[in-house]
């Protein structure tokens, strides 16, 4: 689809192999192609696809299953395309999510940082590349991708621009020009700012190479890096330890600096900083006292995400594993952190995901929003399902049938046919019914809640639109009451959902959370006969 220039022009629509539907062909109701994406989104944050945060230092099976790849397709597979599907490897893809430092920001994932020359890095960025292909593509179509990408990588993909010709013609390595990030400021730009790359004068591009390898063909750089200490991972969180050091000890570290001391003086107040004992509870939110010395004890200038600090680990500078973090370089170290999680560990990784976008249309094409808007439009991140009250979800549903309802109504009365008091029946708001369920809602988890979504509408995230309510009715109009042939059940196309009539509230819930657990089992959409 993607290869081919004629057909990839054309909207993407997904049909179930054995199933009759073809849904996307008309606005909204898509439910099937909707799936897709939000199928695709959970894959690729699966436990079974993603590795942990320490990363093997080899991937031994990459290149013989990129070759088992064009040896059995008929057409030939570029680098490593689509081998992940034969080599079954779990790859060093995200962070865990985690939210930024900066306290406007949401939950999100973030590329996991690795060295240019690491041997699953080619893995990675075709990973990256079928990424940056699937949001294209449901941008451009009108659809959501629930990937939840961090407002920081989208600013990031932001702000990298392609040569003059295309990302593949062009050759171009980075900067060796040490790049510093600066401490902490009121100036730095928050993530919600809501300023998007293409409104701001465009960073300056850079050649050259880099402490982490050369960059891949395929596109020139900004001198001007975007990203800032308020997009590294929060105190608490995998990572968090660098933003809470540079806010806790650089800082103090600057201000002894810029004082009127003496030697001696300025190095007892530096002491006291290492071995304050307030380190811990004020810059890292623990509950326990540990000073900077003792929880830094073991850290070394290596990728301060793996845990092993030791010789596999990615140096941060020449002999970085062998040597120690302490007071007196810990500016140094932050830098480096900075400059290898914020940049140099994951620019090959946007640099993929652009070079996807690329494959439909000009990724320059995403500055007209702020990372903001495509987190939010596009990945569906920042909705309220974790913190729903009952006007929230009593928001989500119709009850009456609207325009579709009343059209069907005139249709069945001008043919002279029965069973418009069948269509013409709904639940009222006071209907006991309707209560068990936004009760049901209230006082389930979240993971329940984007399980229900997934059931009515096919992805996990509140999108536009409201879901309609439709009762279980007899040829009469009777309401039906719920029974083995008679049980809840959905239409994602329509974002429809069929009930039964309930007794009780018990009842209701537990049937209801017993069909959308197998629903969410077995990710099927199964047709309904009768």
């Amino acid at each position: 689809y993607t290869n081919d220039a004629r057909v990839r022009q054309r909207r993407l629509e997904v049909r179930f192999d054995g199933e009759s539907g073809f849904d996307a062909a008309s606005g909204l109701e898509a439910g099937v192609t909707r799936g897709f994406y939000a199928d695709v989104a959970e894959a690729l944050l699966s436990c079974d696809h993603v590795s942990g945060v320490q990363c093997a230092p080899l991937c031994p099976d990459i290149p013989s299953a990129a070759s088992k790849v064009e040896e059995t397709t008929s057409s030939k597979v570029a680098d490593f395309e689509g081998a992940f599907a034969i080599h079954g490897m779990k790859l060093p893809l995200w962070i865990p999510v985690t939210p930024r430092a900066s306290p406007q920001s949401n939950l999100g994932v973030f590329p996991r940082p690795l060295a240019r020359q690491d041997p699953c890095m080619e893995a990675v960025k075709a990973q990256f590349r079928f990424m940056g292909r699937i949001f294209a593509a449901a941008m451009r179509d009108g659809f959501m991708f629930p990937l939840p990408l961090s407002c920081s990588f989208l600013k990031l993909v932001q702000s990298l621009y392609d040569s003059p010709y295309s990302a593949v013609e062009s050759t171009g390595t980075m900067t060796n020009q040490p790049v510093g990030f600066s401490h902490i400021t009121q100036g730095d730009l928050s993530l919600d700012d809501d300023i998007s790359v293409g409104e701001n004068s465009p960073p300056e591009p850079t050649t050259g190479s880099s402490q982490f390898g050369p960059l891949s063909p395929g596109a020139t750089l900004c001198r001007r890096r975007v990203l800032t200490s308020l997009d590294l991972p929060r105190p608490g969180f995998l990572g968090g330890d660098v933003y809470a050091v540079e806010a806790f000890v650089c800082s103090a570290l600057d201000k002894i600096d810029a004082g009127d001391f003496s030697q001696d003086e300025a190095e007892k107040r530096i002491r006291a900083v290492a071995t304050d004992r307030r380190f811990a509870r004020q810059a890292l939110g623990k509950s326990y006292e540990c000073s900077f010395e003792e929880y830094f004890v073991d850290k070394t200038f290596v990728d301060p995400l793996d845990p092993s600090q030791g010789q596999s680990a990615v140096c941060l500078c020449p002999n970085g594993s062998i040597r120690s973090v302490n007071i007196h370089n810990i500016r140094e170290w932050v830098a480096l952190a900075k400059e290898f999680i914020l940049f140099e560990g994951v620019v090959e990784q946007a640099l993929a995901f652009r070079q996807g976008i690329n494959d439909f249309y000009s990724p320059n094409y995403l500055c007209l929003f702020t990372p903001h808007e495509l987190q939010r439009d596009v990945c569906g991140g920042g909705d309220n399902v974790d913190s729903w009250t009952a006007e929230d979800v009593k928001k989500l549903f119709k009850l009456d049938g609207g325009k579709g309802a009343a059209e069907a109504l005139v249709a069945v009365a001008a043919i002279g046919g029965e069973g418009g008091v069948t269509l013409s029946r709904r639940f009222s708001s006071s209907s006991p019914t309707i209560g068990y369920l936004v009760e049901t809602l209230m006082k389930s988890s979240s993971t329940q809640r984007r399980q229900f979504l997934s059931f009515v509408t096919s992805v996990p995230i509140v999108t536009p639109g409201k879901i309609e309510v439709v009762p279980m009715v007899s040829p009469s109009g009777d309401f039906l009451p719920v029974g083995d042939n008679c049980l809840p059940r959905a239409n994602t196309c329509a974002r429809k959902l069929y009930l039964p009539k309930f007794e009780d509230f018990d009842s209701f819930s537990r049937v209801l959370w017993a069909v959308i657990r197998e629903e969410s089992r077995f990710k099927g959409f199964y047709e309904w006969n009768g």
